[in-house]
């Protein structure tokens, strides 16, 4: 095991207890938090690895903060949901709202492991600690970004978008692609944000050739990046 960080929020005690004493047993760490007030409240996002989500809570259901954690420039946490309904049209809802994965009450030990390490396989898939794509330096771990070794401010969204974009060059890469893999969101949700961001990355990181590379938009396709020139030409 990876000693991940499991963060648990359940608010029924003794189902908040097994999925701890689960999680510990398959050397996770967990954190447990009785609602998603609590989560927010402990800083939760800052902390934890991933995320066990029941879908019935008190006051706010794991549904909205699923979609709260989904919006926005939020750093992109594995989230798994936890629920009792074992209806299909509920579990479409789910994973069309953004989690990665969905587990049905009574949750089985060697499930629950099985489906952890299949969604961080997917968030952490080898690569280095450093990439370069000259004139940038991607540090992927802290999400920390280097022009000539000079760090640029990025939110984690923009760091996100740059690096799945800086890792196929030349490749025509669709609206519906970046959506699911980049922002973890199911291709019928609105693609607008993403031109919008297209846009804040060829004029904050200059990607309209002034670095050497051309982001460029594909008419109905998506978008390309390209190597135009060394940007000491």
């Amino acid at each position: 095991m990876n000693g991940w960080i499991i963060g648990v929020i359940e608010d029924d005690k003794v189902q908040a207890a097994l999925l701890d004493a689960m999680l510990a047993r398959a050397q996770f760490t967990p954190l447990v938090y009785s609602s998603c007030q609590e989560f927010r409240r402990r800083n939760g996002l800052s902390v934890v690895d991933m995320l066990l989500l029941d879908w019935n809570l008190p006051q706010e259901n794991g549904l909205d903060l699923l979609k709260e954690l989904r919006a926005g420039d939020q750093p992109a946490l594995p989230v798994i949901l936890v629920t009792a309904n074992q209806l299909e049209a509920q579990i479409v809802e789910g994973l069309n709202a953004g989690s990665d994965d969905y587990i049905v009450k009574p949750v089985r030990a060697a499930e629950l492991v099985a489906r952890i390490e299949s969604v961080m396989r997917r968030y952490h898939s080898p690569h280095p600690a450093h990439e370069v794509h000259d004139p940038f330096t991607f540090i992927t771990a802290q999400r920390r970004l280097l022009l000539h070794d000079k760090l640029l401010k990025t939110t984690p969204r923009e760091f996100d978008l740059m690096l799945f974009l800086f890792r196929r060059p030349g490749k025509v890469i669709a609206r519906d692609a970046l959506l699911a893999e980049v922002w973890r969101k199911s291709a019928s949700v609105s693609t607008r944000s993403i031109d919008t961001y297209i846009s804040r990355l060829r004029r904050n990181f200059g990607l309209d050739g002034r670095n050497g590379w051309q982001l460029e938009g594909v008419y109905q396709r998506g978008y390309c990046l390209v190597r135009t020139h060394s940007d000491e030409e």
